[in-house]
């Protein structure tokens, strides 16, 4: 087929006419239709959006690092009745999430949006939570145990019969005085309190007594910048050849991590009263 002799201005439609047109051969609502091309065609789209001064609309996805700002960013682009506020919470697994979706579908059948519009939060832990937690049933010697607690003792709380931050180094400090000796025995006492027995290698009439507590009780924030929560602990020991040695369990974690998120939801809630949802906005 050869092109005419024509100006630039009419050659699109000059080779528009000259080619074989698409046949529509079914429609199937007031967008979508079924068209049928020629071989050998190729259909692309073209989107000159970046070009514009300004989208058509808002979209994007950002990340915030408090709770606040998760607030403000919300307040600034939320659409009345059609923004939604979600939270996984995986508190076993020590995960929790905030969603907002600024541009949700509204809660009428003929009110879908596209929802992309997002802002996600995932509250950062704090320094006293992930230290705590790292070692969280790890075992330490008696002079490794005496140092974890010494440099985390500002954490120790008394609550009813929970030692002091004071009788935790003491008992530290015993622990550290004795990591030489070897280990006799121990009586548990009604009291929550172990009374143990060391004798010296070289002198086996030579016995030093100490005291280990089997419970005590840390004040720590759970997420950063956030209000203290009280966390128990186990104390436990083990002895083999003559040497201890020590580790605590932290007493579900998992209800003071959903106590302290419960609280983070409050405030969430309580400033921006939209639709909240626990779950996965995007779960398939």
């Amino acid at each position: 087929m050869g092109i005419p002799d024509v100006d630039g201005q009419n050659l699109a439609q000059t080779l528009a006419k000259e080619m074989k047109q698409p046949t529509r051969i079914e429609t199937h609502s007031e967008h979508v239709s079924r068209i049928a091309t020629p071989e050998g065609w190729t259909i692309k789209d073209y989107d000159d959006e970046k070009y514009h001064a300004t989208p058509r609309r808002k979209m994007g996805t950002v990340g915030l690092l408090d709770v606040d700002s998760f607030i403000n960013y919300v307040k600034r682009h939320n659409i009345a009745k059609d923004t939604s506020i979600w939270c996984n919470a995986d508190y076993f697994n020590g995960k929790v999430s905030f969603t907002a979706i600024l541009n949700d579908h509204g809660a009428s059948a003929d009110a879908p949006a596209w929802r992309d519009h997002l802002a996600i939060f995932s509250p950062a832990f704090s320094t006293e939570w992930f230290r705590w937690k790292e070692k969280n049933k790890t075992s330490f010697t008696q002079a490794e145990f005496a140092t974890f607690v010494e440099d985390n003792l500002k954490d120790i709380v008394k609550v009813g019969e929970s030692p002091s931050g004071g009788q935790m180094l003491e008992m530290a400090l015993d622990f550290e005085a004795n990591q030489e000796k070897r280990f006799k025995s121990a009586i548990r006492l009604q009291s929550g309190t172990v009374n143990m027995q060391f004798v010296d290698s070289e002198d086996a009439q030579t016995i030093s007594k100490m005291q280990m507590f089997e419970r005590f009780t840390i004040g720590i924030p759970v997420f950063w910048g956030g209000d203290p929560y009280q966390v128990d602990a186990r104390l436990r020991y083990r002895q083999r050849d003559g040497k201890l040695t020590f580790h605590y369990e932290l007493i579900r974690l998992d209800k003071v991590l959903e106590a302290a998120t419960k609280t983070m939801i409050a405030k969430v809630n309580d400033a921006l009263k939209l639709p909240f949802f626990f779950g996965n906005p995007f779960a398939k």
